[in-house]
């Protein structure tokens, strides 16, 4: 690909992920840092990349970092449905993601590959398998999470309309390996290692692997039609079948039970007074009364057309799980 590619949520498990492949390919990759984020990149890519610092929601600093930019991958956000962080998530998913496609238009970008979230497709009841053509009106929930991702979709693909050439790709839930403090999945992985996880909510969600993720937004990227959307995901998996392939997967060999969603409702309603009281509230928290709602819910997608027109073989459940737990 010639040009430069700038990658924004660079320093997050899926970015990291999404780096390195580019670096592997031989790309010339900048990446976006916070100044306020302490989080940095692998040492091994550290020094195959350029950096650009620039906050995500400041449009003076998103625009210098994109001057001589050819392609953005735009995967910077807030992944929380925390009703306690709304206005933080609303300025990071919704006017950072303006200010990320204003500026790519202004600078003629040639693409933008948009990374939403299987969350702005909908929440599907159970029984119901989604895909792009699911009518939001019909979910069965709402968070500030998937407001926020539906919202920042439809800025992207407004700018679509005005000539910014953009491909919006929504992943499910990604079980990306990562390095540093676990984060999102990655805390069933430390669980399961620990003997901890013996207890699951009785819903389930759709997972992607890694490799599926990487291959899906590049070719997203290379190929994707413009104002599109892809959903990404290798499987659907009840929480039980994801805690026993996790629980065999570190070569452990206890039994895995969903228990009643009234406990898990108990332990966030707790937990979201503790915070309260303490007044410090984490984006990777998953005991919290939204996320908890969720786990009760049977979350599936469908991946069938980024697989048809993007041409990705989606890797086994237990490739998925293998490549996760190495």
């Amino acid at each position: 690909m010639a040009g430069r590619t700038l990658v924004t949520g660079a320093t997050g498990y899926l970015g990291s992920t999404l780096v390195a492949s580019l670096v592997e390919a031989g790309e010339r990759v900048t990446v976006l840092t916070n100044p306020h984020d302490p989080a940095v990149l692998r040492d091994e890519l550290g020094r195959n990349v350029d950096t650009a610092c620039a906050d995500i929601t400041d449009a003076q600093s998103i625009d210098n970092a994109m001057r001589g930019v050819s392609h953005v991958y735009h995967l910077a956000g807030i992944a929380s449905p925390n009703s306690r962080l709304g206005h933080r998530i609303w300025q990071t998913n919704v006017l950072g993601t303006y200010h990320v496609a204003h500026s790519a238009l202004r600078h003629g970008v040639q693409r933008v590959v948009h990374v939403s979230s299987t969350a702005a497709i909908g929440y599907p009841a159970n029984g119901v398998v989604a895909d792009e053509d699911f009518d939001p009106q019909d979910s069965v929930l709402d968070n500030v999470y998937a407001a926020t991702k539906r919202a920042g979709e439809r800025l992207v693909l407004d700018f679509a309309d005005r000539g910014l050439d953009v491909v919006v790709v929504n992943p499910a839930a990604v079980f990306a390996p990562g390095s540093g403090p676990a984060r999102s999945w990655q805390g069933l992985l430390v669980a399961a290692r620990k003997g901890l996880l013996r207890v699951v909510p009785p819903g389930g969600t759709a997972v992607c692997s890694a490799r599926d993720f990487v291959v899906g937004i590049t070719a997203a990227m290379a190929k994707g039609d413009k104002g599109r959307r892809y959903i990404l995901s290798s499987a659907n998996l009840s929480y039980r079948q994801l805690g026993e392939l996790l629980v065999a997967a570190v070569g452990r060999e206890h039994p895995v039970r969903s228990a009643p969603m009234g406990l898990f409702r108990t332990l966030g309603k707790g937990n979201r007074l503790l915070r309260d009281v303490s007044a410090r509230f984490d984006p990777d928290d998953a005991l919290v009364p939204e996320n908890v709602e969720l786990m009760a819910r049977e979350l599936y997608y469908a991946p069938d057309r980024a697989v048809r027109e993007l041409g990705i073989p989606l890797v086994s459940t237990d490739e998925l799980i293998a490549e996760f737990v190495r």
